[in-house]
């Protein structure tokens, strides 16, 4: 389900961005977008989140190297909000 209608954000999503590290809206806000807009989104994407972290075996946390998330999304990868843009590392 959409979690964020303004940045198409899905519980899915949210999920995916706890099982990489992303453990606080703050951090969820930075990595995909969620409650940047409007912040309608903001209370469902909190418990969301909650849920997601939960989820998260207790190894997978303390065998975390960064609390910044790398994700999937759409076509191109994104790293902490910042898309690649094509031939941006050519020189």
């Amino acid at each position: 389900m959409y979690v964020c209608i303004c940045n198409q954000v899905t519980d899915r999503e949210i999920h995916g961005a706890a099982r990489l590290g992303v453990s606080t809206m703050d951090e969820l806000a930075e990595t995909l977008g969620v409650g940047t807009c409007c912040g309608q989104c903001r209370d469902c994407a909190k418990q969301v989140l909650a849920e997601a972290v939960s989820c998260v075996p207790v190894d997978q946390i303390l065998g975390r190297a960064s609390t910044h998330a790398i994700i999937e999304r759409r076509d191109e990868p994104v790293a902490n909000d910042q898309a690649i843009v094509p031939g941006a590392l050519a020189a």
